[in-house]
């Protein structure tokens, strides 16, 4: 089933719910209660439809929002013998390869380990000693347009790429205010709870 087909009948049910005991005064039904409509119910349901409703956001927007803000992209295999060796090799290609701002993450096969930004490609500097050089078999640039765009830039690619550390949690705890997909996620859960609002 589809996150959209999801969203939709997640969010009758809710209504459904909400307006259960109303029609049982009007509209005779069977034997039984009506289906209950609580805190901890209406809870659930908000937070299963913000998660497919993050989902929804992620997968139509995410990439070509992405895309406008990103000048070009580099990719770089890490290699070398030993943490020295690699940090040499990542650091000379990022000097030749990248500039202006840039968005970059760590990945170890088709997972992304990890999301960062910097003004500079000398942000990766700060790498030379990492695990994440042992761990990383590839790394990932995105050059942003303007140092303005770089935070929204970071959050869309966190979105995105889902990575295993995160220093934002944008589905479930940090939504940034210039990120469009956060807006939207915003402005869901905002209608979400005012419709189900309980007093």
């Amino acid at each position: 089933m589809s996150a959209a087909k999801q969203f939709s009948d997640k969010l009758d049910e809710l209504w459904r719910r909400r307006t259960a005991t109303l029609r049982s005064h009007v509209i005779p039904r069977g034997v039984g209660k009506p289906p209950t409509f609580s805190k901890p119910v209406r809870q659930k349901f908000v937070n299963e439809l913000l998660d497919d409703a993050s989902c929804i956001l992620i997968y139509r927007d995410a990439r070509s929002e992405l895309n406008d803000v990103t000048a070009s992209r580099h990719l770089k295999h890490i290699t070398g013998h030993g943490l020295g060796k690699r940090a040499e090799n990542m650091l000379d290609w990022a000097g030749s390869s990248l500039s202006g701002p840039i968005v970059y993450g760590f990945w170890k096969g088709n997972r992304c380990l990890y999301i960062g930004k910097g003004g500079s490609w000398r942000r990766l500097k700060s790498y030379e000693k990492s695990a994440y050089l042992l761990q990383a078999t590839r790394i990932k640039a995105f050059c942003i347009k303007t140092k303005s765009q770089l935070a929204k830039a970071e959050c869309l690619a966190t979105h995105l790429f889902n990575p295993r550390d995160k220093k934002m949690k944008p589905a479930k705890v940090k939504w940034g205010k210039k990120c469009p997909i956060c807006r939207k996620h915003d402005e869901v859960r905002r209608q979400v709870q005012n419709l189900f609002r309980l007093k």
